[in-house]
């Protein structure tokens, strides 16, 4: 069963997966796992809309994973450069053109290489990226952001050519004799709808927000007005506002024709906007432009109010009678919506006639054999996740339309059917508040166009990777194994384990969260965890202690991820104490006596559990029964001759691992105590 956030992403990333591997601290594979589908992490770490976190089980308890801020983590750490593609020992000689060199035509060129093709892509304006690099402001995208992550793109092989507008001079048709087997139209959407309003196009001051943003973030001064009016309610319109008081303007005021809960930019960005300074005045239409000697003055508004939902499903505005007013205004900028720039398609595609889009079918496929399209050209102005997504689906149907293979019968990802906590869960489940993001302060926004958002700390990412309730990772049970003791439905914290009249135990793979506590007291090994299976422990310490040599007295030392440290501390603990073996793990409540004997079967002469601070341990409640489940342990140690002096328990520090003095004093008392048999037995010629 997939996880919630996985299903909402458009290109299924294995959320689940990488935000494990930060709480784990492995974050060069938590990047790995993620540019294993995103050709564009770093972007996407800043820009997108993140549908994961709106499905993110998390959010039901208090609040989501903040998962895209996580994928920032792990794409911005300096681990990125160390992964390198692998590309087919052989080429497949097929050639392929993109057009357009936008979020959808970079993934399909990424996507492309990677499966063999020489792919090249043709762009019209001087600059690669499309809407990244001239629609995106750079407080919220580094143009250098963009740089790298097409950089990454090029050295597979990908030829990047600007300022060819394919359409004038050369067309579509042509590209075929050119011998490419294939077109992909990733065009975009940078056509800006015009404002329908009497003085749109009489007065100087008057601007669209596509070319207002075109000349911002290319470094040209788009000549701001003192005072601003922003018709529109979208991210562009948002991205104007900011933009527009970075210019220099004294006063900008954003203009919405229905109430703020039906605008269509990020709640966040709307807030950042308005923190900055920006006015948002909602419920208001503009009814025509004012103006003296050829330039704007003023723009004429009206009230609204909202009647019924149209299809779009939110309610339509209708004009308040006798609500006019008029805005001193000095420049308008309208981000009212776009199109696509298509009409140099009209001859050889078929296009929609109102929304000018690229007619396409299945997996981006035009009317015109080996022609494929995809991104806002097609669905009109979208998300970059979701351009993505269609770069990618398109990049298979090339590969297969060029390599003359049929559509595979598709494995559905389906919605999930359970997609609700139970409110028994929800009360029980321990609350843990959200990272906050790293932003400037607000009175220094405005000096410039640097980021206003960073990347989470070390330790902030830790954390908030692991507030994750692992989906779908927690307890199944084999039936056949199950003896109905109702174990399990005495030591789970949430009480998730249900029995019915015939002693059937079910757990419900939805709201277990992978404690852990009914594998390791289950008497019959009835059941088992996806998250850390029964016998990975073992198998690490194994491989642990065969790959490298370690000082006497050899110690195994269970550390509870929970806990307040980071990578380097585990390394400093390597290079302090190397006669340490330490093996991470989600709660020592994971911890089973013979995962203890197994450590000292493989020569330690002593072994340690550290457990996190409480006010971090997500199920606190567990902690008795791990004392007593070490008191039953220490007692068979003593049993089999090894001394229970041999284990210990302890409380991590605020920050770190584990005292220094507590180490070394365990190692003064295993000094004093017989060397350990099972360690001996082993050492025996």
């Amino acid at each position: 069963m997939q996880p919630p956030c996985k299903l909402a992403c458009p290109i299924h990333t294995e959320a689940r997966e990488y935000v494990q591997l930060i709480a784990e601290r492995r974050f060069e594979e938590a990047y790995s796992s993620i540019r294993e589908l995103n050709p564009l992490p770093r972007v996407c770490g800043r820009i997108c809309t993140h549908p994961c976190e709106g499905a993110c089980k998390r959010g039901q308890v208090d609040e989501p994973i903040a998962i895209a801020a996580l994928k920032r983590f792990a794409s911005d750490g300096p681990w990125r450069g160390r992964r390198e593609a692998v590309l087919p020992a052989e080429p497949t000689g097929h050639k392929v053109a993109v057009i357009g060199s936008g979020p959808a035509g970079l993934s399909a060129a990424h996507d492309l290489a990677l499966l063999g093709h020489h792919v090249t892509i043709f762009e019209a304006m001087p600059v690669l990226g499309g809407m990244l690099r001239v629609g995106v402001p750079a407080y919220r995208l580094p143009k250098d952001v963009v740089d790298e992550e097409i950089e990454a793109i090029a050295d597979l092989g990908v030829v990047m050519k600007t300022g060819v507008r394919i359409g004038e001079v050369t067309k579509v048709s042509d590209l075929f004799d050119q011998q490419y087997g294939a077109v992909f139209v990733a065009v975009g959407a940078h056509k800006d709808r015009k404002l329908a309003v009497t003085g749109a196009d009489a007065f100087e001051g008057v601007v669209s927000a596509v070319a207002f943003l075109q000349r911002s973030n290319q470094g040209q001064d788009p000549k701001v007005g003192r005072q601003v009016a922003v018709i529109g309610g979208g991210n562009t319109a948002v991205d104007s506002a900011r933009s527009a008081l970075r210019w220099g303007a004294e006063t900008v005021r954003m203009l919405y024709r229905r109430s703020k809960d039906e605008m269509p930019a990020a709640p966040a960005e709307i807030e950042e906007a308005c923190g900055e300074g920006v006015h948002l005045s909602v419920l208001i239409s503009p009814i025509e432009i004012l103006g003296e000697e050829g330039k704007v003055t003023a723009l004429r508004c009206m009230e609204n109010r909202l009647g019924e939902p149209d299809a779009s499903g939110r309610r339509s505005p209708e004009p308040v009678r006798g609500s006019e007013f008029v805005l001193d205004v000095d420049m308008v900028i309208a981000a009212i919506g776009q199109a696509p720039e298509s009409s140099f398609l009209a001859e050889e595609l078929e296009l929609d006639q109102k929304n000018h889009r690229i007619i396409t079918k299945d997996a981006g496929t035009t009317a015109r054999p080996g022609v494929f399209a995809g991104g806002d050209a097609v669905t009109g102005p979208a998300t970059a996740i979701q351009a993505i997504a269609a770069g990618k689906e398109a990049a298979c149907a090339i590969d297969r339309y060029l390599r003359q293979e049929s559509p595979p019968a598709l494995d559905p990802i389906g919605p999930d059917e359970r997609a609700r906590v139970s409110s028994a869960v929800i009360e029980k489940t321990r609350k843990f508040e959200r990272a906050e993001k790293i932003r400037t302060p607000m009175d220094r926004r405005l000096e410039g166009f640097e980021e206003v958002e960073s990347a989470l700390t070390e330790d902030r990412a830790i954390g908030e990777a692991l507030r994750c309730l692992h989906c779908f990772l927690g307890a199944k049970i084999d039936k056949d194994k199950c003896v109905s003791c109702l174990t399990c439905l005495r030591v789970c914290p949430l009480q998730i384990p249900k029995t019915n009249k015939m002693g059937e135990i079910t757990i419900d793979p939805f709201d277990c969260q992978a404690c852990g506590m009914c594998a390791l007291e289950c008497p019959v090994q009835a059941i088992d965890m996806d998250l850390h299976p029964r016998g990975d422990i073992v198998m690490e310490m194994t491989a642990a202690v065969g790959k490298s040599a370690h000082p006497d007295p050899l110690m195994v030392g269970f550390f509870d991820l929970h806990g307040n440290f980071g990578a380097s501390d585990i390394e400093r603990l390597r290079q302090d104490h190397p006669n340490v073996l330490p093996v991470m793990v989600f709660g020592l409540r994971r911890i089973d006596t013979v995962d203890i004997l197994k450590a000292f079967e493989l020569g330690a002469q002593a072994v340690f559990l550290a457990g996190c601070p409480v006010e971090k341990d997500p199920f606190p409640e567990t902690r008795q029964g791990l004392k007593q489940s070490m008191a039953r342990t220490t007692d068979l140690l003593n049993a089999l001759g090894l001394d229970g002096g041999r284990l210990a328990l302890c409380d991590m520090p605020e920050q770190g691992l584990v005292e220094k003095t507590f180490i070394e004093d365990l190692g003064e008392r295993v000094k004093e105590m017989a060397p350990n048999p099972m360690r001996a037995k082993e050492d025996k010629p």
